[in-house]
């Protein structure tokens, strides 16, 4: 199980915007904010993120093989959605990412009325289900 300060954290990179409290800029694929540093530190230790500039006021990391997380993110957000188990993150290229996205699935769907047109790096959720995003 992922904690919550680490859910928190990926999804927040998954749902950037320009109008949320974490923005994504697509030409360096730089991810802004203010972040749990102490959850940054540790990804970054573990090779999960990198960290590019971190102030007081901001922070700016990368996900690395930001390409692989995404993919797996989805595929964890599409199990959930099928019904499956997290026992398929262990065939996934990034396990982690598979889970990350099957716990955030379970999450947007404990909520009654899911916002419409929600909009997330890894799927988008819309009336017909999950959409990878390419």
């Amino acid at each position: 199980m992922i904690s919550k300060k680490v859910r928190e954290l990926f999804v927040s990179l998954m749902e950037a915007t320009d109008a949320s409290a974490v923005s994504y800029d697509i030409e360096t694929e730089q991810y802004s904010g203010n972040f749990n540093a102490a959850v940054v530190d540790k990804y970054a230790e573990l090779g999960a993120l990198v960290l590019v500039e971190g102030v007081s006021s901001s922070t700016t990391i990368l996900i690395n093989n930001r390409d692989d997380f995404l993919s797996s993110f989805a595929a964890g957000a599409r199990e959930a959605k099928n019904g499956s188990d997290q026992s398929y993150a262990d065939y996934n290229a990034n396990p982690f990412a598979f889970s990350v996205g099957y716990e955030h699935y379970h999450q947007i769907a404990k909520k009654k009325r899911p916002v419409s047109g929600y909009l997330c790096h890894g799927f988008e959720r819309e009336d017909t289900g999950l959409i990878h995003q390419q």
